[in-house]
């Protein structure tokens, strides 16, 4: 129950940025005078930690840290530049990448598209239609073009949809990043019973009671390096006390 699946060792990813703003006449100086017009920037340099079955972490870190670069490495949108890394099984992740989505098309279509590129398919979305829109409450704009919803409506309705996913390895990025306190309260109850389970969850959020309240570990990144790793408590505490520096 406790075996890992996941293990980075000295990790990391490379993008090349542009140096200064892309223009026709600075582009062909930079040929000219034979500088490269990109430069590179690490999001993420050397970082190692595991992950054990069943375990619930949190990773946290200030924005441009590096956290979302590594879930997409973790679920394989990104390809790593160096380092190794295992990850067993097949993580289903709630990413700021709204993948199989489609603006044109109304939320109906776009619930099961959306589905179907997580593996819940028409025949189980179909039954559990009504109970998705009533969460979601966008139940009177079923037909309505997703490109028309609110950034907090979408977040709603992908967050509802995500919930039937039938995954033991689940990773959520900044999910209530948009949306009421009404709606996080609706979201209470499955995620109680989610960190309760043995399915293996990482979490990264801004909201450091919600962390607390259901994580058990966690990963401070900064800078793209690991700061701290361990106990949820300890880590958000020493994370806390980097804000008065």
């Amino acid at each position: 129950m406790n075996s890992v699946c996941v293990k980075a060792e000295n990790l990391a990813k490379k993008f090349l940025v542009f140096r200064e703003e892309k223009t026709t006449f600075r582009v062909l100086n930079s040929l000219i005078q034979g500088k490269p017009f990109r430069k590179e920037f690490w999001a993420l340099k050397d970082v190692s930690f595991e992950i054990k079955r069943g375990d619930k972490l949190a990773i946290v870190g200030r924005n441009g840290s590096g956290k979302t670069t590594l879930l997409r490495i973790l679920t394989g949108i990104y390809d790593k530049t160096s380092g190794d890394l295992l990850v067993e099984g097949n993580p289903k992740a709630l990413l700021k990448l709204h993948i199989g989505l489609k603006a044109d098309l109304p939320v109906l279509d776009n619930i099961y598209l959306f589905g179907a590129v997580h593996e819940v398919y028409r025949d189980v979305l179909k039954g559990k239609m009504e109970e998705i829109l009533t969460v979601s409450g966008l139940g009177d704009l079923r037909y309505m073009p997703i490109k028309e919803l609110s950034v907090g409506q979408l977040q709603r309705l992908l967050l509802s949809v995500f919930f039937e996913v039938k995954s033991d390895f689940l990773i959520f990025d900044e999910v209530f990043a948009s949306v009421d306190q009404e709606f996080t309260q609706k979201c209470d109850s499955y995620f109680q019973n989610l960190f309760s389970s043995d399915k293996t969850v990482i979490m990264i959020s801004h909201d450091v009671a919600f962390l607390k309240k259901f994580c058990k570990t966690a990963v401070w990144l900064d800078g793209g390096v690991v700061r701290m790793q361990g106990g949820i408590d300890e880590v958000l505490s020493e994370y806390g006390k980097s804000f008065s520096k």
